[in-house]
């Protein structure tokens, strides 16, 4: 239901019909969740006034996530250079093989298995790599 008259959360309950709760159980989750939603908007309202009271401690906490998320990079950097070294060196030593020569590598050597390694850089900003296999479906 689309309302274009209301504009708050009271107005909103006012014209919404009643939740339909059949039992005590449906009744109770309702109340809890209606208390958590109170609690919530409690909670942002006594942020947005604190952030209003300290805007130093709102700075220092914005410089403490942007140091953050450059350390978060730059670890991410090093791990997909190293990713690609190993890969390289694996598949430096499957050419060596091929070509006759002797590699550097046992037969159970661990490393062999580099060679599969993912070098993309198509990793997500927010650090959610989506490794699920969805798309073998």
């Amino acid at each position: 239901m689309n309302f274009h008259d209301v504009h708050t959360l009271q107005q909103a309950l006012d014209v919404a019909p009643p939740p339909r709760l059949r039992r005590a159980q449906d009744r109770a989750y309702h109340a809890e969740r209606q208390n958590r939603l109170l609690v919530a908007h409690e909670d942002e309202r006594v942020m947005a006034e604190w952030r209003q009271q300290h805007p130093e401690d709102v700075s220092y906490e914005q410089a403490y996530w942007a140091r953050r998320r450059e350390e978060e990079m730059q670890r991410r950097r090093a791990e997909r250079l190293d990713r690609r070294r190993r890969k390289a060196l694996a598949l430096s030593q499957c050419d060596v093989v091929k070509n006759g020569g002797e590699t550097i590598f046992t037969s159970d050597d661990d490393r062999w298995e580099d060679m599969w390694l993912d070098t993309s850089d198509q990793t997500s900003e927010d650090g959610d790599d989506d490794d699920d296999d969805d798309d073998w479906e």
